[in-house]
């Protein structure tokens, strides 16, 4: 073996060391004023740690002898601080740095004046850094910027003219900035808020202190869901007052193991820890009232030290061993971090699944990494996210508890039981149910189905005279859904149907995973694939016959509860030869075959196109797509599209071929860029499969507004066709009806705020993905979980004395196109809900 091979190995195996010991990507930030020579900054890679280490430590350069505290922020990829000066009251200064090791040459911002020892506070809101401080006269100002460069004009906002220190955080889709009265005897946190951070609503008070003494520093924090509000008072005693998404005030609660006794500076969070700083000294916390020490600076002439946090991806993140799925993310971030999240999430859930299963199913490997499981297409161990409980094990058709939910144990082998079919569908010969994909869905939600032509780009015809388009002889793309612990946990302790709604815990995650057979796929560009053997069914949807096949993963969704984000974190990742061959021009010809063949387009207030624009932005331009017609089959002209004639059945429409309009935003291509050169960069990847792999979008904050960023998520394999699924918003009329018109209300307000668990008004018109599951939050009170739509409470049916409907699915979906009737059945099976007629009904209004 070579030298450099030798270097090579033990590099290899330094990093997995390395790798091991940081469960948690994400860095935490303590810059700490020097005066007279700059900002030290160190960085943190072990936000987990019980005593913080730097791993590394840089400087900001800045000399002048000036008393100053600074403000960190993560945005769009990069670092920045801001911070004032004694001697320059006109202008802030701020730097930048990609890796929190490097960093840029301070610059100005002018700024008309600030108050001399005024912080300089800051955090993101609507894709917008924001900067908030007090001006000479003790009025609170604002200014933003869209890139960290260009700078709004100065904007005060009205409240009283005595603000003094004033904090910013984001909460509930808000921004806040909390304050007390500059006059040396303040006892009341104020508060503004604004919805768009350029109209302010009025002062507002958010609580008084009892004590005799005044506060001197208020410090917000959103941290497992609350936003909690860290203040000072003067006699150096320290406490912590909450508010709910309810909008409700908590009581004092002091805070303990903090000893020093001077004031806290500044408060972040990285997943389960919430960190504050006092003087120069950080603590953390799991609860938020008890605290242990971090990590002191150390230097002369030190002035408070402030936090921040880094979500930058890096090589080791690629090759640490068992990598956490991500249990939360702090508020008032930039779409980069969470498209980071997003990856993470990837990295965590491709890892392979411990040893021994199934006992050990939803564990990662701890000898593992992401890495590792790409190395082969088919990885010898099932990978973490593919032990997951099946929606069939989820509500299975036996062996059920009072709800409809599991009896067994997570750690159990494979189940696959449908109400038709308690115990599994008939196996073919050498057929077995001892793998963990099931692909038993052939619909896309029951709206389509969808195919990559066998022979690119050209749909399989019949070999007779007619020449019909033979959708059956091409490559479909199946589906599953799956459920992680949390949620199994969930519903097997569950005895009965909750009497309001379903109210799934934090860190549940649910993954939808597409397939093609392998064998379609030409064998040079199957290694190009993640694979594995799974179960499928022939046969017909009333007779299904179950059989092991080879299947290549071609597209992931994921969702994830976390306690900041109660409406889910949204991601869907995609193999990149959908829509071209590995030659990246050649088309592959992806269709789908709609089962409906008209539209409807109804709407509270006239519309003013129909069929209406779907307007969105990639980050840098605003687009538009005209939606298909009502009548788009008949209108159809070149390619033609079907119904009833030339093999495409009669209710159904097609072939439509699949595109991916502009919608992926620019900083989740620049997340996606800078993975693919990690890998690129990594002979861990040479070979791997997952440079294969694409984050297509991610969704993490409700909104009515189109051209916020991924608002319609459209993707190509997992939601298809427009506007029924890929340029969804509103409400889609579900199942079908039998005149086959999909019926979509843009405007039907799909998701519930401002306490997305329990709020009984809905009031954002949602897109994509987080849009659609906001009908199961809002109509059918399931916690934004389709799944759930399987528990079906005692129905009578008519003459039929105590007949009571099963809980479960009903059968397994099955290989081909069938006839109008089972497609049918299909869609129904997706109805929007279990409750009533009326509210499928209600949606379509």
């Amino acid at each position: 073996m070579s030298l450099r091979a030798i270097f090579s190995r033990l590099m290899l195996c330094l990093c997995g060391l390395f790798a091991l010991s940081s469960a948690y990507a994400q860095s935490l930030i303590i810059a700490t004023p020097q005066q007279g020579v700059g900002i030290k900054v160190d960085v943190f890679d072990k936000p987990d740690a019980s005593d913080g280490i730097p791993s590394s430590t840089s400087l900001v350069k800045f000399g002048l002898p000036a008393g100053f505290i600074p403000a960190v922020q993560s945005f769009k990829g990069k670092i920045y601080m801001f911070w004032s000066n004694n001697y320059d009251s006109e202008h802030i200064y701020s730097s930048h740095s990609t890796d929190g090791k490097n960093w840029s040459l301070a610059k100005t911002i002018p700024v008309n004046g600030y108050r001399w020892g005024g912080d300089i506070s800051v955090t993101v809101f609507k894709q917008k850094l924001v900067l908030t401080f007090a001006d000479p006269q003790h009025r609170l100002r604002t200014t933003s910027s869209a890139d960290g460069v260009n700078w709004t004009d100065i904007q005060t906002v009205n409240t009283s003219p005595v603000v003094g220190v004033n904090s910013p955080v984001v909460y509930n889709g808000q921004l806040f900035v909390f304050y007390h009265k500059d006059d040396g005897k303040a006892k009341t946190v104020y508060y503004v808020n604004s919805n768009d951070g350029l109209l302010w609503g009025r002062e507002t008070p958010a609580f008084e202190e009892s004590t005799a003494t005044p506060l001197i520093k208020v410090v917000p924090v959103v941290y497992n869901g609350t936003l909690w509000v860290y203040y000072t008072v003067e006699n150096r005693l320290m406490y912590a007052r909450t508010y709910d998404r309810g909008g409700h005030w908590g009581d004092r609660q002091e805070l303990k193991g903090i000893n020093s006794k001077l004031f806290l500076n500044s408060a972040t969070m990285i997943n389960d820890r919430v960190f504050v700083s006092n003087n120069t000294k950080t603590f953390y916390s799991s609860d938020g009232l008890n605290w242990n020490p971090y990590f002191a600076a150390s230097g002369l002439n030190n002035f408070s030290s402030v936090l921040g946090v880094s979500y930058a991806i890096t090589a080791s993140d690629l090759t640490a061993r068992n990598p956490q799925l991500p249990s939360d993310l702090a508020t008032g971030l930039s779409h980069t971090d969470y498209a980071t999240f997003a990856w993470r999430s990837f990295f965590a859930l491709n890892n392979t699944a411990a040893a021994p299963l199934p006992a050990n199913r939803g564990v990662g490997n701890p000898a593992s990494s992401f890495a590792d499981s790409g190395k082969v297409p088919k990885s010898p161990s099932p990978l973490l996210w593919q032990t997951f409980a099946h929606r069939t094990e989820l509500f299975p058709g036996m062996n059920r508890n009072g709800a409809g939910g599991p009896t067994r144990p997570f750690g159990s082998d494979p189940q696959y039981s449908y109400i038709e079919f308690p115990n599994g569908a008939p196996l073919a010969p050498g057929a077995s149910y001892a793998h963990y994909n099931n692909l038993d869905e052939a619909t896309q939600i029951g709206q389509n189905a969808i195919f990559f032509p066998v022979n690119p780009p050209n749909v399989a015809k019949t070999t007779d005279a007619r020449g019909d388009y033979a959708p059956s002889k091409d490559s479909q793309i199946l589906f599953e859904a799956k459920a992680n612990p949390v949620i199994y946990e969930y519903a097997r302790k569950l005895t009965s149907y909750p009497n309001t709604n379903i109210v799934l815990p934090d860190g549940a995650v649910e993954v939808k995973a597409a397939w093609r057979k392998l064998a379609d796929i030409p064998v040079q560009n199957q290694s190009r694939y993640h694979t594995a053997t799974v179960v499928t069914y022939q046969g017909t949807d009333a007779k299904p016959v179950a059989h092991n096949e080879d299947y290549a993963l071609v597209a992931l969704h994921i969702i994830h509860k976390t306690p900041n984000y109660p409406t889910f974190i949204f991601a869907t990742f995609e193999h990149e030869d959908a829509l071209t061959l590995p030659d990246g021009k050649s088309p592959t010809g992806l269709y789908y075959i709609a089962n409906y063949n008209r539209i409807a387009y109804p709407s509270a207030t006239p519309l003013a196109t129909n069929p209406p624009v779907a307007t969105f932005s990639d980050g840098n331009t605003n687009h538009t797509v005209t939606l298909p017609r009502e009548d788009f089959v008949e209108s159809s002209v070149n390619p033609r599209i079907y119904s009833g004639t030339k093999g495409i059945p009669k209710g159904q429409a097609g072939p439509i071929t699949v595109v991916q309009p502009p919608t992926v935003f620019n900083e989740v291509v620049a997340v996606n860029n800078q993975v693919q050169a990690l890998m690129e960069g990594s002979g861990e990847f040479t070979h791997s499969v997952w440079k294969h792999y694409r984050l297509r979008g991610v969704q993490a904050i409700p909104s009515s507004e189109q051209t916020d960023p991924d608002y319609y998520l459209a993707n190509i394999m997992v939601e298809s066709s427009q506007p029924g699924i890929q340029l969804f918003r509103g409400s889609n009329s579900f199942p079908i009806p039998e005149d086959s018109v999909l019926t979509n209300t843009r405007d039907f307000k799909n998701i519930r705020v401002p306490d997305y668990d329990h709020s009984t008004k809905s009031t954002l018109t949602m897109g994509g993905c987080m849009g659609c599951h906001g009908i199961a939050q809002s109509q059918l009170q399931q916690g934004f979980s389709f799944l759930f739509d399987a528990i079906k409470p005692p129905k009578v049916k008519p003459r039929t004395p105590n007949f009571v409907e099963p809980t479960g699915f009903k059968n397994p979906e099955t290989v081909g196109l069938p006839d109008p009737h089972t497609m049918s059945e299909r869609a129904r099976k997706y109805a929007l809900g279990f409750q009533s007629q009326d509210v499928v009904e209600g949606t379509g209004k």
